[in-house]
């Protein structure tokens, strides 16, 4: 397996990120580097269309090369940043909420995840007990860091810790 040093806290956030941003975020599986193209600019170089290109401001023309060495790319190199589906992100909450010892506030979470708005009732739950919204938060970021650690060793590559 291949040591790389990656960040594996910025690869978790975009894994639990929706494309709110309207981009393609992928990995370099030679250097490590997360890369971000903006979907419209990949789709110009994509179909090689030299007057869209001209549109785009300059930060973003300098993203053609990059753009242009993705879409050309037969070798892997460049591997989408897959995003986490929201049942997996709900499926995590439920987890959580039947590992609290509180039994009413184990009730409230059981409740709050039941039906559409979960995710938002279950942040307001939580939010009003610290001491479990941190735990929560670090339970999340533990299994957030094992499914990128996962995902890497799937690539062959085993992340260099700092």
């Amino acid at each position: 397996m291949k040591k790389l040093k990656v960040d594996i806290d910025e690869i978790a956030f975009i894994m639990e990120t929706s494309d709110e941003f309207n981009s393609a975020t992928l990995f370099d599986t030679e250097t490590g580097e997360i890369i971000s193209i903006p979907n419209e600019l990949m789709s110009a170089v994509e179909s090689d269309d030299e007057e869209a290109l001209q549109d785009f401001p300059d930060w973003e023309r300098d993203l053609i090369g990059t753009a242009e060495s993705i879409v050309n790319d037969e070798s892997g190199r460049f591997v989408d940043i897959p995003r986490k589906p929201s049942y997996e992100a709900y499926d995590l909450m439920v987890e959580f909420a039947s590992s609290v010892t509180n039994k009413h506030l184990r009730e409230k979470l059981e409740i709050a995840l039941d039906g559409k708005g979960a995710f938002r009732r279950f942040k307001n739950v939580i939010s009003d007990y610290p001491e479990e919204e941190k735990r929560w938060f670090a339970f999340k970021d533990k299994r957030m860091r094992e499914e990128v650690i996962e995902w890497l060793n799937d690539l062959g590559i085993e992340p260099e810790q700092d």
